[in-house]
């Protein structure tokens, strides 16, 4: 059978697997005893006049990814902290991902409006990872209820290797029985009586790292999506619908198909990471 490890939660970097070890984003702690510890340091180093310039913070490449799965024909917008506007973050239409401009700190509060409808939720920003991440945040519709809810997730930053990153997350409203998303090796027609196919049941709210290649995707068994894969990338596969939407499942980016695209022979190995939140919400 094929090689899925579950989601690890509060378990340290020892007790974790090597083969997730590396590519688990932790959140960032820094204590202030540790703080006073470097200060002090610094005056026995450099004289006093130099103080100011010894430690200097470090900033990650965090880039903030964000995904509408709330039904609704009106569009989202999102502000930073009341007033603050983040370029690309008006009119995000139902069933589209994008990336906004800008950083996000600790305590940011992002402020999100259904545009002509009075519908508002605050998204408040906790800790961030120590490392360069993409950090997702799904928009999306309380089941029984008009109010918004949210789901956040980081993507951990990876360079190397020959494999891609997917979040796989159920945004669909009342989606309280959630199936599993079914992965398969895509293989063209002519080849399906000479290759072998492998499948694999993935769990929602989860980041996955995937082996680049296509792949057939689908909740349902009649309904199959082409999902193409390029390696060191990170992709969102949402599940959205409802509120007089029909279910559906969104590919964030959609890749084009290669021109000669070569079939593999045997389906990727899945490795699960952690579901890393990001922040925490309030006020709804």
């Amino acid at each position: 059978g094929l090689l899925l490890c579950p989601s690890i939660c509060c378990a340290s970097f020892d007790t974790m697997p090597a083969m997730v070890r590396g590519a688990i984003v932790a959140a960032a702690f820094l204590a202030a005893a540790e703080a006073t510890q470097v200060n002090l340091l610094s005056k026995n180093l450099r004289p006093a006049a130099a103080e100011d310039n010894l430690v200097e913070p470090i900033r990650f490449n965090q880039q903030l990814l964000i995904c509408n799965a709330y039904p609704s024909r009106e569009s989202v917008s999102v502000k930073k902290n009341s007033h603050e506007s983040l370029e690309g973050g008006d009119a995000i239409p139902f069933r589209q991902c994008r990336y906004l401009q800008g950083q996000v700190e600790k305590k940011d509060q992002l402020e999100f409006s259904v545009q002509d409808i009075e519908i508002h939720g605050t998204f408040e920003v906790g800790e961030l990872p120590s490392s360069d991440a993409i950090l997702l945040l799904v928009v999306e519709k309380r089941a029984h209820s008009p109010m918004v809810s949210f789901q956040s997730f980081a993507f951990p930053s990876s360079s190397e290797g020959k494999e891609a990153q997917i979040a796989v997350i159920n945004a669909l409203e009342g989606g309280s029985a959630v199936p599993k998303l079914t992965m398969e090796d895509h293989i063209e027609a002519k080849q399906e009586q000479t290759v072998s196919k492998r499948v694999e049941q993935l769990s929602f709210n989860r980041v996955y790292s995937v082996e680049e290649g296509s792949y057939d995707a689908s909740i349902a068994t009649d309904s199959k999506q082409v999902v193409r894969l390029a390696k060191n990338k990170n992709y969102v596969l949402l599940r959205t619908g409802g509120n007089g939407f029909d279910e559906s499942l969104l590919v964030f980016p959609s890749e084009a198909p290669p021109k000669a695209a070569p079939q593999h022979s045997v389906m990727a190995w899945f490795k699960g990471l952690v579901h890393t939140s990001f922040a925490r919400v309030f006020g709804q």
